[in-house]
């Protein structure tokens, strides 16, 4: 069987810290390929399939002739579900296989069909590919480095695997009904404040009540991040006008963090809803929707988020977005943190967290989970 394949060469006038990594290299399943994958600032190789049968034979092909893996697979083919699964299982048969990350493209999918694939578990990520740009090589890292992760020390001592997977799971669940029940429980007792709050906000400054942005959470998901609107309107704009204030080192092993004290654009009612936080209680919903949790890492605008999905720190998007955190309740102790051990922290709550030590942080956090925080 031949299999077309495809090369883009790198442009060496781009000055893109993608330049020096090794091609990006996948299997690509349909029939509309385009050069655009992976962006041209670095170099990327494929593999053109027609459908997961084709597919398949390539794969058996790799393995039997001790080829190099590839970093992904990328479905463009219509949704069918029963041929997916298949194709799921028959990778799953194939232990050198279950490790890649399984991407299916979100523009051949119609809207129920998009809404139908994100209730399994089939697959890794569903995106636009042909619009991701150079984006698509930190998305595979990033999935790759999930994929490949180990279980946790103590998950390694049981002799069984399986009772591993469902204490975790347990744990999960049990996480999720406090989670629910407490979120639901503050908005319904916060209403009259809430309401309050609401027209503090309207009568101070102009803009909208509630802010609202994009985070990254657990396993890199962007949801929208509720909060009460704190800045004046637009306050986004001015972040390269005050970024010389900074309280983060600008140096610190590519990591982007911003945290600003007295920041300008913070208005009258902003600095008292900071200072008690009540500008947090709208987050209860991002809880109550499932998006976060009452104790996790902190949910990282993406542009922070992306300086952290290429190296070392991924790790940390392995935990649950949370209210407060291990972070959190460390600050107070070294409030001139830096933002490498931030993330540091935020690796060892998501490698060793569990209910116990969700609940040590819980009683450890002044005011409960209403953290006055920076992000």
């Amino acid at each position: 069987m031949n299999y077309s394949q495809s090369s883009i060469p790198i442009n060496s006038s781009v000055q893109s810290p993608l330049r020096d990594l090794t091609p990006l290299e996948y299997i690509f399943i349909g029939h509309n390929i385009q050069q655009e994958i992976g962006g041209n600032s670095s170099t990327s190789f494929h593999k053109l399939t027609r459908d997961f049968d084709q597919a398949q034979e390539l794969i058996d092909s790799i393995i039997d002739q001790h080829l190099p893996l590839p970093d992904s697979i990328i479905i463009d083919v219509p949704l069918n579900l029963t041929a997916l699964h298949s194709f799921v299982a028959f990778l799953k048969a194939r232990p050198k296989f279950m490790s890649i990350p399984l991407i299916y493209n979100s523009k051949i999918l119609s809207a129920d069909g998009l809404n139908l694939l994100k209730s399994t578990d089939l697959v890794d990520e569903i995106m636009d590919v042909f619009s991701i740009g150079d984006k698509l090589y930190k998305k595979v890292a990033f999935l790759k480095k999930v994929k490949n992760y180990p279980p946790a020390p103590y998950f390694k001592r049981m002799d069984n695997i399986e009772k591993a997977t469902e204490f975790m799971k347990s744990g999960q669940l049990v996480k999720r009904v406090l989670d629910i029940m407490f979120s639901f429980a503050v908005l319904i007792v916060c209403l009259p404040v809430l309401i309050i709050i609401a027209i503090a906000i309207k009568l101070d400054s102009k803009g909208p009540i509630v802010f609202k942005s994009l985070r990254a959470g657990k396993n890199y998901k962007i949801f929208t991040f509720y909060k009460f609107r704190t800045m004046i309107l637009n306050a986004d704009c001015m972040t390269e006008e005050i970024f010389h204030l900074n309280q983060y080192s600008t140096n610190t092993n590519g990591i982007s963090f911003l945290k600003v004290e007295n920041d300008p654009r913070v208005t009258r009612v902003g600095k008292f809803l900071r200072k008690t936080s009540l500008d947090e209680i709208p987050q209860m919903l991002n809880v109550l929707l499932g998006d976060m949790s009452l104790v996790g890492n902190r949910p990282l605008p993406l542009k922070e988020a992306e300086s952290l999905v290429t190296n070392d720190y991924v790790e940390r998007f392995l935990a649950p977005a949370g209210i407060t955190g291990l972070w959190q309740i460390s600050k107070k102790s070294k409030p001139n943190m830096t933002a490498e051990e931030r993330v540091d922290l935020d690796i060892v709550y998501a490698r060793k967290s569990n209910l116990f030590s969700d609940l040590k942080i819980i009683l450890k956090t002044p005011s409960a989970l209403f953290q006055n925080v920076d992000n």
